[in-house]
């Protein structure tokens, strides 16, 4: 008779012994500070994992729906907790045994499969934009809602995708300083190309050459998260060909989500996945440690070396700034004063901080779709705090949080969203 699969590594396993139960995740869980059921918090949600790993409760559907709609895997636990249990490591791995035990939902199986394929993805891209052109007029996008997100309210594909408009080597300007790869993600190539552009010229004006390989693939994030493991790896396989390698200074990234995937994700998934007995080599490992460790968050690395920026102009009136942290780039990557020390250092922008900064805008990827109400309740909670600083501009380096806070903002206010690298594109003097 086969021996049963163990659901974890015995490392993930470990962390529902560390967990003192004092509660302190519970006033920084965006979920339980709205639900406010021990089901719902991340100590709940280890005793629950403790007693499925020891055999005492079974992943039945019920439990497979609270692992999903009552956690963004936000890692607001993670960062607060004085134990150092890693809940999003138990937590996502329990996705992953519930979605082998009761299968993925179609849409959400045909969705990976279309980010995991790269033609896809263009071509669904290229067809999204052309429909969205051609029913504009009836005003039917303002009727169809996507759980917590109206489809009017989120932004448009680009008309040409950031990889395919910009060159694959971007020159220093002035004396090099440094080679640097950039990992653009699926956002920029096919929503925010604005701030791909700007990324690159900042860089590039900081004297690095920035190398911008082509044929990147979606950095598998949002696969993993959802329990798709198998999907992802074919991603993590194809960034590892093309990102880990040590001629270069940095791998730059502009989206939280994809440098926390990069940059700690990846390692953690290979070894556990190794340590349960699949087929994962050294040599897959390596590459991921090493390209960990090249990964650089944009605004991290400007703020490292803003000596290296062109003196920058103070051009209009004043903008007045908040900063909202994505939780991949603040309790994910360590990332929070860099952005604000780059905001503060641009001529003409008042920084106001905003109460808060640091939680969850609820949109969780595809969490504000499949549990709109419980995302609509953090969300509100965020804008509150931002109409509060009266801030004209919401700056954040994550694609998702500026979708989510820029689909619900009050349109009569003239808020804007931006990245911190477009501000920063703006102050800086014309090429001459």
């Amino acid at each position: 008779m086969d021996k049963p699969k163990p659901l974890l590594s015995a490392g993930t396993k470990e962390h529902v012994y560390h967990c003192a139960k004092c509660g302190l995740c519970l006033e920084v869980c965006p979920v339980y500070r709205e639900l406010l059921v021990e089901s719902a918090s991340p100590r709940g949600k280890v005793q629950l994992a403790k007693h499925i790993i020891e055999g005492n409760l079974d992943i039945t559907r019920h439990m497979s729906e609270i692992l999903f709609s009552q956690c963004l895997l936000c890692g607001s636990c993670v960062a607060a907790c004085p134990s150092g249990v890693d809940q999003a490591a138990l937590f996502s791995g329990l996705r992953w045994r519930a979605t082998e035990r009761h299968g993925i939902p179609l849409v959400k199986k045909l969705f990976f499969y279309v980010l995991a394929h790269k033609w896809i993805m263009s071509s669904s891209a290229w067809f999204g934009r052309w429909a969205r052109k051609i029913f504009s007029g009836l005003k039917i996008e303002d009727h169809i809602l996507l759980g917590n997100l109206s489809l009017a309210g989120v932004p448009p594909f680009n008309k040409t995708f950031f990889n395919d408009e910009t060159p694959e080597v971007v020159s220093a300007s002035g004396g090099r300083k440094g080679r640097v790869l950039y990992f653009h993600g699926c956002a920029t190539n096919y929503v925010f190309a604005d701030i791909g552009h700007s990324v690159v010229s900042v860089l590039s004006r900081m004297g690095l050459d920035v190398t911008v390989p082509k044929g990147q693939s979606c950095c598998g994030l949002p696969v993993f998260l959802s329990g798709d493991r198998k999907t992802s790896l074919k991603c993590m396989e194809e960034n590892l060909t093309l990102f880990a390698r040590d001629e270069f200074d940095a791998v730059i990234v502009d989206c939280a989500t994809c440098g926390s995937a990069l940059r700690k994700e990846y390692p953690h998934i290979l070894r556990e996945l190794r340590d349960l007995g699949e087929p994962i080599g050294a040599d897959m490992i390596e590459k991921a440690e090493l390209l960990a460790s090249k990964v650089r968050d944009v605004s991290e690395f400007v703020a490292e070396h803003m000596h290296w920026l062109p003196e920058m102009e103070h051009r209009g009136p004043e903008v007045r700034v908040t900063y909202h942290d994505p939780c991949h780039l603040l309790k994910g990557q360590g990332v929070g004063s860099e952005p604000r020390k780059i905001l503060r250092a641009i001529p003409g922008i008042k920084f106001v901080e905003m109460n808060e900064a640091g939680t969850c805008c609820g949109g969780g990827g595809e969490f504000q779709i499949e549990h709109g109400e419980t995302s609509a309740l953090i969300t509100e909670r965020k804008l509150g705090n931002i109409y509060d600083v009266q801030a004209e501009v919401v700056a954040t380096g994550c694609p998702g949080c500026n979708i989510t806070i820029g689909a619900h903002l009050d349109k009569t206010k003239g808020i804007q969203v931006m990245h911190p690298l477009q501000l920063l594109q703006r102050a800086l003097p014309d090429k001459k």
